[in-house]
């Protein structure tokens, strides 16, 4: 067996204990949520003999443990149950709307990435210079402004005024792709906005670092040139973290759909959730939260492999020297 395939395969078996973590965290809190879920459904009016049938239909009526165990058990094959608001099938639920919130994080991700790489690069290739200001401020505010007021105003701008953008809902792209970058452009903005800005300060941040690593300064010294050696050798080295930071960058892009959805009235996860928090539908936030941890731990599986290919450090484990 490589290293490589064990080390992906050690990546792979920590993975395990993260999602029964975050398994316990979400059955935990959902049960020490004030409110009964029973009652709550059948409203304030109903006798106690209505409420006990209820539990007892729901399962919750069980020890805690009896219903941990069950709900792990399920879980793992794919089923969260149903929904204690529509009787749906929560992962039907998710599946239906799995589609937007993709749709939105990776186009967030990809305005990140699109923006933060050059003017990261050209802030730290003209340092102290006026676009290096520009970058940095352009950083800052970025960082600053929340993804919500973003939202709204990019929708009074440009939605209400052009009328070239829709101002709420979704297209996805596999039922019409022009629609979908209408309708995905401006949500993907705000939600991607904060990220750009702080990929740009932390690849700025390490080629700047990497510039003043000895390699360079042998480089300049035997006349390579430095346009090759700052885009080939420094900005290699300098994207190594960065790849790491968007990897994490996910789950914050996740976590900030929630809001971007509800603004822009996009039918994804994180409008979902908030609708279940709301109508304390326990099954749907257990299948919402699960969802962000499987895709958290995927998405840092797939840095790693990444990583483990360009840094060949990674994979060995330091057992060469």
């Amino acid at each position: 067996m490589s290293r490589l395939l064990r080390y992906l395969l050690g990546r792979l078996l920590w993975a395990i204990p993260v999602l029964l973590g975050a398994s316990v965290v979400t059955f935990m809190i959902m049960q020490l949520t004030p409110g009964d879920p029973a009652r709550f459904i059948l409203g304030q009016r109903a006798s106690q003999e209505a409420v006990m049938e209820l539990r007892r239909e729901l399962g919750l009526h069980q020890p805690i443990f009896v219903q941990y165990v069950d709900f792990v058990f399920h879980a793992a094959q794919g089923d969260f149950g149903q929904s204690l608001q529509t009787r749906e099938e929560v992962t039907a639920m998710l599946l239906q709307r799995i589609p937007y919130t993709a749709q939105l994080s990776i186009a967030g991700l990809l305005i990140a990435v699109v923006v933060s790489f050059p003017v990261g690069v050209i802030g730290a290739v003209r340092e102290g210079e006026a676009a290096d200001h520009a970058s940095r401020v352009g950083a800052l505010l970025g960082i600053s402004t929340p993804n919500f007021w973003l939202g709204l105003l990019l929708i009074l701008v440009f939605a209400v005024p052009l009328e070239a953008f829709p101002i709420f809902g979704m297209t996805l792209v596999t039922e019409d792709p022009i629609a979908a970058v209408t309708s995905t452009l401006l949500p993907a903005i705000a939600l991607g906005t904060a990220q750009a800005a702080l990929l740009t300060r932390l690849l700025r941040g390490g080629m700047l670092d990497e510039m003043q690593e000895g390699y360079v300064r042998t480089a300049r010294a035997y006349g390579i040139d430095n346009r090759e050696t700052t885009y080939v050798y420094v900005l290699k080295n300098a994207v190594l973290p960065t790849i790491t930071v968007i990897g994490l960058q996910l789950g914050a892009l996740l976590g900030g759909a929630v809001i971007v959805e509800q603004v822009f009235g996009i039918p994804g996860i994180g409008r979902l959730a908030i609708q279940a928090i709301f109508n304390k539908d326990f099954p749907v936030i257990q299948g919402v939260t699960m969802l962000v941890a499987v895709t958290f731990v995927a998405a840092n599986l797939l840095v790693d492999v990444l990583y483990a290919q360009l840094d060949p450090r990674i994979r060995l484990g330091g057992s060469e020297r």
